[in-house]
């Protein structure tokens, strides 16, 4: 406990210090000194209007390997103010115009530069009217499709690489920006774009047409997980801006998933395929699923002229009858920009083709609130702060079960069952951020995190039915609610450092940390008796086997620590090794009280503790320009959860099955060993990506399995069970996604593709393993507009049976391969005015997805089996509005 104090207290120094004192350095190095009557921050067009214009003296063009450098000199080092919403295309040509400049350069009134390179004709910057230069940069036929940059006072503006539509760019799969085709790891990114254009509404739709990435749902407590390759529950780590999303927590009947994010929030969605423990630590076994919220900057690009800006949209959905309605607004004053979003969701339950008698009545509300405020230093750093608040609340009427020739005076039914859960986040941040790729110093880029996230359930069910047999209190009504909390606080600094050693380039990503999670979980109840004639003639919080009030385990206290390490080595311009390094230590503390030994007696409430170290090594090998091979491989841990280590709860009543669960302070961490080798092209009329894997899986922990018989307070034959690592696991399998252009241009009709394949072992058992999804096939055609005025995509979905266990038990439901058709289309009725449509499930399929019905392969096929297919044929659409 010592050991963890002191590295507790010095990470949390070294996470809080240094931040700090960067702020104050940036802020005496960013902030000249003013006349006492010029104190105040004046916005930044009355600055520049009563500064005088600086003097352009020189104009270099440096050709590179990788870009083409346009490095502009001025008089006595004075900064040019750039700001890159003046880049923009213009027919073939690059544009930039910097406002607040003249060229003074000797004997020439205009710079020009013919043929500088293969794809570039002319480079040229002209004086305009009102002291602005104008940066022109004329590609051949078609914009330049290289990189080409202004160089000012160290500091790079790249002025087309946000325009290349090919380019995507991963933050998550490298913890800095990078390239995806340059990436090792298997990454996708989704962007806002895209999330409006597949009209998704929920963490199902985001990944509808991602291979090997699914969304199980649970039909009365809602999305519970996403699943990689095969593995899904606490084994993926979910991101929120860097912030963990809550664990997924099951107990019995109540399974709370890990929806805790609105979509309408978000800008891009990034999913690493793989481990990333190398550079994230627990949890990311399977892989990482990362959202970025919207930022002031995002809405703002939208109307560059304006400095504020406007979002209106509304989506509705026959699904489930649901209305989405989203409103934001961004402003830019001087050097502050702010962000002010709403959300508000109202839906019902989802109708399916056949057998909607079996499903559960639903009504859905939720409120999502978002606010950012964001303080830019100078051109390289910032601070930022943002709130986020999330409110969901689902209510389930029950299908109710009738008890034939049931003799009632009030008329209740045999089972009436409502369930209202209510589920909340709220979340507040502050960050840093400095980044300057020129820097002569070590530090090129500091990001620095400070956050508290507090999350909650409460659930609420109420039960009317009537017990079998013949006593006078045979009615009985109940009211149960059960309440779980996570609490998180944390932050994290990361540095990135550039440097040479001999002719080999590097680019260092370092950083630590440091988080202490908070779980409690209450359950309490009452149930009222009546007798025949529907009077109440007594209560108790006696509920079955429970005492209530009782909680399931101790109170927890998760404490983790990470410091890590990743570095680039650039051998050329072509070939780049990448090798990481993490050290995690990770404490459980727990406190045991009343209400955990009302469970059971003899529950005990063990402390935990354990360290990990988990490497990586890839390589980035560019064979051609259009060719990339890549390969990696990985170690992943889950370290196990307190839900995990901790339970206790005993069954002595039960005339027909005795029971108790133990705690296992014992458990091993969860490790896998992972291979991958990829090959991506990337050509001007078409692309695709293959990634082959090979993933080892050791210590998997199986929760609450069979640990023995024995006696419990002299009561013979109690099964005990308990949280164990019982299994050894293998998957393997392949990616292949591409999209093939009809035409040079970027629009036009294409053929787009995406096909997921994992065959997973359980080798302890020799049997599959059947968290794997089924092969999954996404194809398509795409068709876009010049200008991208409106396009359509009409997209087929094939999905294939499952590989299940030989072993189950005989005539158990085995879900069929389906296939599935959706038309998706926009309009952009003006600049500002945007419709999206969509007819899902077109030709009205029944089919169910694996995810949904995994639960039930153990089993013959339920009669109310039709309550888990998917809706029938649906239509969606949403109108966005920015002014």
């Amino acid at each position: 406990m010592k050991l963890h104090y002191i590295l507790l207290k010095n990470a949390a120094f070294l996470l809080f210090s240094i931040p700090i004192s960067l702020l104050f350095v940036e802020l005496a190095i960013a902030t000249p000194e003013v006349a006492p009557e010029d104190k105040g921050l004046k916005p930044l067009a009355s600055q520049l209007a009563q500064a005088s214009p600086v003097q352009i003296t020189n104009v270099q063009i440096n050709p590179t390997s990788s870009r083409l450098e346009i490095i502009l000199e001025t008089a006595e080092g004075r900064s040019l103010a750039i700001d890159t919403n003046n880049f923009r295309i213009e027919g073939n040509n690059l544009v930039a115009d910097i406002p607040n400049a003249v060229l003074a350069i000797p004997d020439m009134q205009e710079f020009n530069s013919a043929n500088p390179t293969e794809e570039i004709s002319n480079i040229s910057l002209t004086q305009l009217e009102g002291s602005t230069i104008r940066v022109n940069v004329a590609g051949k036929d078609k914009p330049p499709m290289q990189e080409v940059t202004l160089k000012t006072q160290g500091v790079l503006y790249s002025l087309n690489r946000d325009d290349d539509p090919e380019e995507e760019i991963t933050i998550t799969g490298a913890r800095r920006a990078r390239p995806v085709r340059l990436t090792p790891s298997s990454v996708a990114v989704i962007d806002a774009e895209k999330l409006d254009q597949n009209l998704a509404q929920d963490l199902r739709d985001v990944f509808r047409y991602e291979p090997n990435v699914s969304v199980g749902n649970n039909r009365r407590y809602g999305l519970q997980d996403i699943n990689i390759r095969g593995l899904g529950g606490n084994r993926v780590l979910i991101l929120n801006d860097g912030i963990r999303v809550p664990n997924q927590f099951s107990f019995g009947t109540p399974s709370l998933g890990r929806d805790y994010v609105d979509i309408e929030s978000l800008q891009r969605v990034e999913v690493v395929r793989g481990p990333a423990s190398a550079l994230y630590g627990s949890d990311a076994l399977g892989g990482v699923v990362s959202f970025r919220t919207i930022d002031p900057e995002d809405l703002l690009k939208k109307r560059p002229d304006q400095s504020v800006v406007t979002s209106l949209s509304t989506n509705y959905e026959t699904t489930d009858r649901g209305f989405t309605n989203t409103a934001a607004i961004a402003f830019r004053e001087g050097n502050f920009e702010g962000l002010l979003g709403y959300t508000r969701r109202d839906g019902a339950e989802a109708r399916v083709p056949t057998g909607n008698e079996f499903v559960d009545s639903r009504s859905n509300a939720r409120n999502n609130w978002i606010a950012k405020l964001v303080y830019r230093i100078d051109q390289t750093s910032k601070i930022g702060f943002a709130a986020e608040i999330f409110r969901n609340r689902d209510n389930f009427r029950i299908a109710p079960i009738t008890v034939a020739g049931l003799q009632s005076p009030t008329g209740f039914r045999g089972q009436d069952e409502t369930l209202d859960n209510n589920v909340s986040r709220d979340r507040f941040s502050i960050s840093y951020d400095y980044e300057d790729p020129n820097s002569t110093g070590f530090l090129t880029a500091v990001k620095a995190l400070l956050y508290y996230q507090n999350a909650n359930v409460e659930e609420i069910r109420t039960q009317d039915f009537v017990r079998t047999g013949t006593g006078a209190d045979r009615r009985r009504f109940r009211n149960l609610t059960n309440t779980f909390s996570d609490r998180l606080f944390g932050g994290e600094v990361q540095f990135q450092s550039q440097f040479k050693i001999d002719q080999i380039s590097n680019i260092l990503t370092y950083g630590i940390d440091i988080s202490n999670t908070s779980n409690q979980r209450i359950r309490n109840g009452i149930e009222n008796r009546f007798n025949a004639a529907g009077s109440n003639i007594g209560n108790t919080n006696v509920v079955g086997s429970d005492s209530f009030p009782v909680k399931d385990f101790p109170d927890s206290d998760t404490f983790r620590l990470g410091i890590y390490a990743q570095n680039e080595f650039n051998f050329s311009d072509t070939f780049s090794v990448i090798a990481g390094l993490r050290f995690d230590s990770y404490k459980l503390t727990t406190k045991l009280d009343q209400l955990y030994l009302n469970n059971s007696p003899s529950a005990v409430a063990a402390d935990f503790s354990d360290s990990a170290v988990s490497p990586s090594l890839g390589f980035v090998w560019q064979t051609a320009p259009e060719w990339t091979l890549v390969g990696r491989y990985a170690k992943g841990f889950r370290t196990p959860l307190y839900s995990e280590i901790n339970s206790g709860f005993t069954n002595l009543t039960s005339p027909f099955f005795r029971y108790q669960t133990l705690s296992n302070p014992n458990l091993k961490p969860e490790t896998s060993d992972t291979f991958e080798l990829g090959i991506r092209a990337n050509y001007p009329q078409f692309n695709f990506g293959l990634t082959g894997f090979y993933n080892s899986y050791n210590n998997f922990i199986e929760a609450f399995a069979n640990a023995g018989n024995g006696s419990v307070n002299g009561i013979p034959n109690v099964t005990f069970f308990q949280s164990q690592n019982v299994a050894r696991a293998s998957t393997y399998g392949l990616e292949l996604s591409g999209e093939y252009r009809f035409s040079p241009e970027n629009h036009g009709l294409s053929l787009i593709s995406a096909l997921g394949l994992t065959v997973g072992d359980n080798l302890t058992t020799n049997q599959p393993l059947e968290s794997v999804d089924p092969i999954k096939l996404v194809t398509g055609l795409r068709y876009r507009a010049p200008e991208n005025i409106w396009g359509a995509d009409l997209i087929a979905t094939f999905a294939g049976q499952p590989r299940l266990a030989s072993n189950r038990p005989t005539n158990s439901y085995t879900p069929q391969g389906y296939t599935v058709v959706d038309l998706t289309g926009f309009y952009k009725i003006t600049p500002q005015l945007t419709l999206n449509m969509g007819i899902f499930n077109l030709f009205n399929s029944q089919y169910f997805l694996y995810s949904d019905v995994r639960p039930l392969i153990t089993a013959p096929a339920p009669t109310d089996l039709a309550r888990f297919a998917q809706p029938g044929v649906s239509l969606r659409a949403g109108l966005t509005f920015v002014f």
